[in-house]
């Protein structure tokens, strides 16, 4: 039971996604991730090794480098606001384990961090540059589509667990309200939900932050 879901009472239900080696929600998809894109490299054909850049505001950083660290064929760096993110957290990344993994801390905030990783993204003159020496990028954040499909199956999951407990009838619609911080998991809802799942509303959780 990876995403167990734990009755409140008798219409609310808590869907567990600490349960990874990081407690961290998106454990499922990055523990799947590199293997999803090492079997995707070999597949194509691909000679250059990938490179992943990953901004964090804490959780995503950990998960990400815990997946990555000592699979063949990649390079992770992980960038996180070094005042921005819990002393434990900070303790998690900065201590990782593995032969292929990077990890800096960076002045700013979380979106500046965001910023300079897309910047990155952007910079043709750089990516020609590692081209040249065997080189690509990608990224492990929630614009990375190997992230959203994984999280897409916590909903179908969590339907399917409903019905099988009799909480619901196969058809019936429920309502999901998922705490967020840069709308990824809410997403993966919302893609279920167009793929067919029988969600009624979505409900975004978002702290007083208020940034969405």
């Amino acid at each position: 039971e990876p995403a167990p879901l734990v009755k409140v009472n008798a219409n609310t239900s808590v869907l567990e996604l600490w349960h990874g080696p990081t407690s961290a929600f998106k454990d499922m998809a990055l523990q799947l991730l590199p293997h999803v894109l090492t079997k995707a490299i070999a597949k194509t054909g691909e000679k250059h090794k990938v490179v992943i850049l990953v901004a964090t505001s804490g959780d995503t950083g950990k998960a990400a480098l815990e997946g990555f660290a000592d699979v063949e064929g990649t390079e992770i760096i992980v960038f996180y606001p070094s005042q921005g993110v819990s002393d434990i957290q900070k303790r998690q990344m900065i201590t990782q384990m593995g032969k292929n993994v990077k990890v800096f801390g960076i002045e700013g905030n979380f979106d500046d961090a965001q910023r300079g990783v897309k910047e990155i993204f952007g910079n043709e003159a750089l990516a020609e540059e590692l081209e040249e020496k065997g080189y690509a990028f990608s990224s492990a954040n929630s614009i990375n589509w190997g992230r959203l499909a994984p999280q897409i199956v916590y909903y179908i999951s969590a339907y399917c667990d409903l019905v099988s407990e009799g909480d619901i009838k196969l058809g019936e619609e429920i309502d999901v309200a998922v705490p967020t911080g840069n709308f990824g998991n809410i997403f993966a809802a919302y893609l279920a939900k167009k793929m067919g799942l029988p969600i009624r509303n979505l409900v975004c959780a978002s702290n007083k932050n208020n940034i969405l």
